[in-house]
């Protein structure tokens, strides 16, 4: 289920982003489409965040990949047969299928603590981390032959296709045993509250969320400015994106293989810290890159160290969770991430620079003081 949800995923996304450049030809309109995914994800996570932890796990996955797959068939169609396309459509099915991932990671990461104990949870989630990402990889890397072959209309309906397999196969899926929860609008409130209580009690889930908050985001900010990057900045066209593209999931999927095999020194006290700093380096080594081989090589740096990061994160705040706040925790965090993105992502618009690798100079030197200082701070409070 894994790979076809990464190909569905690394093929949405190249499709997103280089569409989004044709289309308006502007770099800021494409990070105004990651604004809107995060903007989604932070007003209506919450409530997708409580949906995950009170209903059915396998209902929940069924509905999210439903959502997707038409929502991807839409645009399909829409490419296909309107004589114009308007942006508006892709904000549209941008915001929608951003819901519909959140619900769906949001849900895997409860079936995974549901059968999962002790310190085999790391390796689980690195594990299928690594699948999923050694499809992202193929997504990312084959779309852009598509769209030159084929267009942007079947890219489209290419996702759609790999998330209608996730569909599928989740028809398989045990279903969970539902909690009893308090009905009407009061039992929301009750819930969301109750998953706010944890961010206040718990110092440990609080500093996870600012660091996924500063790090995590370097992601969406490539997912907005890479085409542009590739396209305004080197001269690149739709085959060089795909593989530079690429080369983040590769290096992802490593980081999974290496956490998957249990190495302990990836998992000592500081270490999401530590790479973070690691993935800020990266980050600035890629704005000063210009040739295809160091593009690939330094992007998949970036793409270790984030999902390094992303991993040892996911796996210390399921462990702070239990089964009946994960999905509210895991989401609510999503959130946050996403309001950092959307700054990220804003951020072409707010301040215009002749070239688009400064956007990626300056992130990379406020991720690397940010979580310095956030290190400074857990070493004082444990």
């Amino acid at each position: 289920m894994e790979f076809f949800a990464g190909l569905a995923r690394g093929s949405y996304l190249g499709c997103i982003g280089w569409t989004a450049l044709v289309i308006s030809n502007s770099v800021a309109t494409v990070g105004h489409i990651f604004i809107v995914q995060s903007i989604t994800v932070m007003l209506i996570g919450p409530v997708v965040g409580i949906w995950i932890d009170r209903y059915q796990h396998k209902s929940s996955i069924l509905i999210a990949q439903t959502i997707i797959v038409a929502a991807m068939l839409w645009v399909a169609i829409l490419l296909f047969y309107a004589p114009v396309f308007q942006m508006r459509w892709l904000f549209i099915a941008v915001s929608i299928i951003s819901l519909a991932r959140v619900m769906y990671r949001g849900t895997f990461d409860c079936v995974i603590k549901t059968h999962v104990f002790g310190e085999n949870l790391l390796s689980i989630i690195a594990r299928s981390n690594s699948i999923h990402l050694i499809s992202t990889a193929m997504g990312m890397a084959g779309i852009g032959l598509i769209i030159r072959a084929f267009g942007v209309g079947s890219a489209f309906a290419f996702s759609a296709l790999a998330s209608t397999t996730v569909l599928l196969i989740s028809l398989f899926l045990e279903k969970s045993t539902s909690k009893s929860n308090a009905k009407g609008l009061k039992g929301y409130l009750s819930d969301f509250k109750n998953g706010l209580i944890i961010f206040q009690s718990n110092a440990e889930v609080r500093l996870l969320a600012i660091l996924s908050a500063i790090t995590l985001p370097i992601g969406q900010l490539t997912n907005a400015i890479l085409s542009s990057f590739i396209r305004d900045d080197l001269g690149g066209d739709s085959v060089t994106f795909g593989i530079v593209d690429a080369g983040w999931a590769i290096g992802g999927m490593l980081a999974a293989a290496l956490l998957s095999k249990k190495i302990k020194k990836f998992n000592y006290k500081y270490s999401e810290y530590v790479v973070a700093i690691f993935a800020g380096i990266s980050t600035l080594l890629f704005s000063f890159s210009t040739s295809t081989s160091t593009l690939v090589i330094v992007h998949g740096l970036m793409g270790f160290f984030i999902w390094t990061c992303r991993i040892l994160i996911a796996e210390k705040v399921i462990r702070q969770c239990n089964h009946e706040s994960i999905g509210r925790v895991r989401v609510y965090i999503e959130s946050i991430v996403g309001m950092s993105a959307m700054v990220m992502c804003f951020s072409p618009s707010v301040i215009a620079f002749e070239a688009t690798a400064v956007y990626f100079r300056w992130w990379g030197g406020f991720l690397i003081l940010v979580t310095i200082i956030l290190l400074c701070k857990k070493r004082k409070m444990f």
